[in-house]
């Protein structure tokens, strides 16, 4: 009797172990065919604005690069790229080398890549908040892509690189993990990048563009919550504690709060004043209103 009940546990081990084998040869099937789907480019080019090369475009274009996060942020200091992500079982990301790719792409190709999120060879990129560089206007989209252009090569960037572990796999299968391609499809779906960002004369479309293209990484394309709450939260704070909080990152009540204050003293900090307060405006609109759709950048 012991030696049948040997037996069956050692058939129902193989079976379990084949079933196992199996799963992970469907699992890595199915993942590669996430990673190397092509996505067809646009029916006609999308960005035709000639860069700028004035010291004061270029100024800014640092200044909305530092804004964004691609300069010191996650293409690292000086633009030589850096690791990104980096979670043993699930995935390694290295954000790439931006002065190597300015000179390896045409404009249109890294615009593509910007708003897109796709690359010249038509696969996605992953990681990258192209849903929310989609409604960068061409002005400010031109401005950065002149600054990128105009720094020397990095010392030793990185190029760039993804490994899928394990883990990482089962979440593409499942889209717990999802190319940035998919993302701007679903977040962008219904926005237009406009020729010029709004003017602070219209305080509440600065504020829509720049929760848009600045706060949605984190928030959700809909400002809905992501990395961080819902942005209705904006209606908590005065018009000075907002400034403050994005100055310094400090809170209300003197509390750091993580990833938002390290990245408000890293980017938000460079803000003007109009822009602070136009955001700070849009946030209280939105959270008054009956829905939290961030919608459009009009």
């Amino acid at each position: 009797m012991m030696r049948r009940l040997l037996r069956w546990f050692g058939f129902a081990a193989a079976g379990l172990a084949a079933l196992a084998v199996v799963s992970a040869i469907v699992v890595y099937g199915l993942s590669e065919r996430v990673l190397r789907r092509r996505y067809p480019p646009p029916a006609a080019p999308t960005f035709a604005a000639a860069l700028p090369a004035d010291s004061a475009a270029l100024a800014e274009g640092r200044r909305l690069a530092v804004t964004r996060g691609c300069y010191g942020g996650c293409h690292g200091q000086g633009l030589a790229g850096s690791v990104f992500f980096d979670e043993p079982g699930v995935a390694r990301l290295v954000a790439p080398d931006l002065t190597a790719a300015a000179r390896r792409y045409s404009d249109a190709e890294l615009e593509r890549i910007v708003r897109l999120g796709v690359r010249p060879d038509g696969r996605s990129v992953f990681g990258m908040p192209s849903q929310s560089f989609h409604d960068l206007s061409d002005d400010d989209l031109g401005r950065i892509l002149a600054f990128i252009r105009g720094q020397p090569p990095a010392a030793g960037g990185f190029g760039p690189s993804l490994h899928v572990g394990p883990l990482g796999r089962v979440g593409l299968v499942t889209a717990r993990f999802e190319p940035t391609a998919v993302i701007v499809r679903r977040d962008a779906v219904g926005t237009t990048p406009r020729a010029e960002r709004p003017g602070v004369d219209d305080s509440l479309a600065l504020g829509r563009y720049l929760a848009r293209t600045a706060c949605a990484e984190c928030h959700g394309g809909h400002l809905r919550g992501g990395l961080g709450p819902a942005l209705v939260v904006a209606a908590a704070y005065t018009p000075s504690e907002f400034d403050h909080l994005l100055r310094t990152g400090e809170a209300k009540g003197g509390r750091e709060l993580g990833l938002m204050s390290r990245v408000a003293r890293s980017r938000f900090s460079l803000l003007t004043n109009e822009e602070v307060a136009a955001l700070h405006a849009y946030l209280r609109t939105l959270a008054s209103s009956t829905s939290t759709v961030a919608g459009p950048a009009e």
